[in-house]
This record gives structure tokens, sequence and C-alpha cells, in this order.
């Protein structure tokens, strides 16, 4: 589990003068092992770039390249198809170095780091903003989500999704594989495409052969990694956010409550002049232990760890025999206000918000209990437009297993 951002730096870091032109933000959310989701991060954004100068016609290569001009001379459907063509040719790069891996004459401990991308799998949402022309691009490989923050003619926020979770559960996507791939009943299973619960992802050499080998199986490949990509129009005087978050997110919270959400935080905070601490990009980790609040405003303090033992404060107010299998962690009426960071506040109100038991119970679970059992990780990054300065380039969360109990959060202004 991971996410990224990038602008139109130079090799050193500095920004480029004459402002920020294009700036991209991302999730990659890895399966089956860290392998995919890592080289994805690391590689997706330079072939994006790459593909954009392609069709400006300039060599990629250049050392005289100008990373501000890549839209210049890009319509909007060379930025689409840009964007798809990246995607593609990293999914077939990543298959390809798999193939030379199994007929190469490579030692055996480099085939296998070369087969171990392919191997594995990952989801991938990106999201690039073109601030000459304030076209919004959200390409979606999996079941990450972006959705948009808007203020409508009465002054409420409204939730505006600009991706479509791509899993089984999606009938067009079934209706898409059942028209590529007629007459094989047997690749779809309990909402499942072998196995997997998205349709579309990089890596997976599964989309071959199932995983185990399933006989059955009559016309390969079944999982691509094509994107679907929304365009939308963002002004920054209109005061709109982005939420971008993994599917572990998503699982916990409606669209509806997430932007509610991010607005309640908006009316406490002023992001036109946040502290210094928020200024860029901000990244937390929540922290069942966190100290940084008030306990006033937040009932239920859980207190340190004497001798061994867990101090509760008079105001614990823990559920005895509750049933975990139902619950309802992002809850209206524990909704706080409390975090700094935008990101964090949707992660804390994802799981629990003012509920300390149900929180810290979800917050570190991998502690004392398998998280995939309780909630899978999560990633969140609000973009804000029309606030603050441009973010600069970071790169978080290192290991993208799914096994791994992470959370994640950033909150950039633009």
């Amino acid at each position: 589990m991971s996410s990224f951002s990038a602008s139109d730096r130079d090799e050193n870091g500095r920004d480029l003068p004459n402002g920020l032109s294009w700036a991209i933000w991302g999730i990659v959310d890895g399966h089956a092992g860290p392998y995919t989701a890592s080289i994805v991060k690391e590689l997706l954004t330079g072939y994006v770039v790459d593909e954009l100068f392609l069709r400006a016609g300039i060599n990629p290569r250049s050392r005289h390249r100008d990373t501000r001009t890549i839209f210049q001379n890009c319509s909007l459907q060379d930025t689409v198809q840009a964007i798809t063509d990246a995607f593609l040719r990293l999914d077939n790069d990543i298959l390809k170095l798999a193939t030379q891996a199994i007929t190469g004459s490579q030692s055996l401990r480099d085939s296998m780091h070369n087969l171990a991308p392919a191997d594995s799998g990952s989801s991938a949402l990106l999201a690039m903003w073109d601030t000459a022309s304030g076209y919004l691009h959200v390409a979606n490989v999996g079941n990450s989500r972006a959705v948009l923050g808007r203020c409508n003619a009465q002054g409420t926020w409204e939730a505006q999704p600009l991706s479509i979770d791509q899993t089984g559960c999606n009938e067009d996507e079934v209706a898409r594989l059942q028209s590529e791939h007629p007459n094989e009943p047997e690749m779809m299973k309990d909402g499942r495409l072998l196995g997997l619960v998205v349709t579309r992802a990089f890596g997976d050499l599964r989309r071959f052969f199932g995983r185990p080998l399933l006989p059955f199986l009559l016309s390969p490949p079944y999982l691509t990694a094509e994107p679907q990509i929304t365009t939308t129009k963002i002004d920054p005087k209109d005061n709109d956010f982005l939420i971008l978050a993994s599917d572990g997110f998503w699982e916990l919270v409606s669209n509806d409550q997430a932007v509610q959400l991010v607005g309640r935080w908006l009316a406490k905070h002023d992001p036109a002049t946040p502290p210094k601490s928020r200024v860029g990009t901000n990244t937390a980790q929540i922290d069942e232990d966190d100290e940084d609040h008030d306990d006033a405003r937040r009932p239920g303090r859980r207190e340190r760890i004497r001798n061994g033992d867990i101090v509760l404060s008079p105001s614990e107010c823990a559920v005895k025999n509750r049933e975990y299998t139902r619950m309802e962690p992002c809850d209206e009426k524990n909704w706080i206000v409390v975090d700094d960071n935008a990101a964090t506040h949707l992660a804390r109100n994802a799981m629990g918000g003012a509920d300390e038991d149900l929180f810290c119970a979800l917050a570190g679970t991998s502690v004392i209990y398998p998280m995939t059992r309780l909630r899978d990780d999560i990633s969140i990054q609000v973009i804000f437009f029309g606030y603050g300065e441009p973010p600069s380039a970071s790169v978080h969360d290192d290991d993208d297993d799914d096994d791994v109990d992470e959370s994640s959060s950033d909150s950039i202004y633009l």
C-alpha cells in the first residue's frame, strides 16, 4: 500500500520557474505481495510524462526537455491516450521482464527478482492536473477511488465520484469480461475473477492460467491494466477538494460521508492560512497512543500501559460483548474534528472517531489480531485546490504487501 505525488520540478527537486504547471498524485494497492506495487509507484509517473512528451513531438530522453511544456502541444484526446498508453506499456514491461526471467539465461536469483513484480499484482489510481487548462484527469485500474468535493449553489458540499471501482460487483465489468471471454462461466466465481476481487490490475500472471493452474481457461489473458479515465474541469477559485483513497477506506466510508467529513474539517480549519506543520505534503500515522489532543475533546481517552496492564481512564466506555463482525465504524454520531491533517481526520473517523474503543481496536489491530480479518489497509490523500503553496514531491509507505498493517495520509494544498 503506497501513495505518491509529483510535480514539474527539475532533477534536483527544485521548483521550476513560472509556477506549477502540472501535478500528479496517486494510490497503489498491492496484493499477493508488495513487488508490483513497488514498481508501479516508482515508474508510473515517469511513463506518463514520457508518453506526453512523445505526443508533443519531444524526445523524452532529451537533456533540454522542459516538463512545463508537456501539455502545451497535446490535445485533450492526446492526453487521455497518453495516460492509457503509459499504463499499458508499464504493465507490458512488467510481464516482459517476467517472460525474460523464465526463458532467459539469467541466474536463478536474478530470475526470481525479475519474476516477482509479475507474480504479485497491484491496483493503481492516478490523478493528473494541468493547471493551465484546469483539467483534472483521473485514471483508475482496480478498486481505489477518487471523489471530488464541490460546493453547490446552496452552499453545501456534494460528492462527485471521479472513478469507478473495477471489481466483480461492477455489472459493466462483468459484462465486458463475458463479452471478451464468452462461454467461460468458471472465469467469474462468487464475484471474483480467477479468485481476485479486482477485474483490472498490473502484474498478476494468474491472468493467463489462474492460481492454481485452471484447465478450463480458454482465452487468456483475463486481466488488463487499461485504465478508465475521467476528465473534470477544476477552477481553484471554487475551492474544490479531491479525496484519493484505497478500498480499505471506502469499505468503511461512503462517498458522501467522506466529503461531509472534510467539510466539517474545513469548518474548523482555514487551509488558506494553514499552520506551518501543515504546509505542503504532510504525512501522518494513526497511533493509538497519540497524545496530541486534549482528553476533554476526546472522550474515552486510553491511558498508558502500566506494569504490563492497560489502564483505562474513568471516562472509558468500552462496550462489553461487542459484535465486531457487525461494526459500523463511520457512525455520524461519533464524528469528531481533532486532527490538523484532513487525511488523518478521515482515517480516524473511518475507524470509529470518538469511539475510542473501536478506534484503538481498528487502528492497532495488527498488534493483537490479523489486520485483514477486521479491516483492509488504508491510504488517503486529500488535495485542496485554491489554497497554499504547491506540494513538494513525496513518496511514503514503502511496504506494499496487503498483509502489513498500514494507515497513511497526506493533505496537500494548492
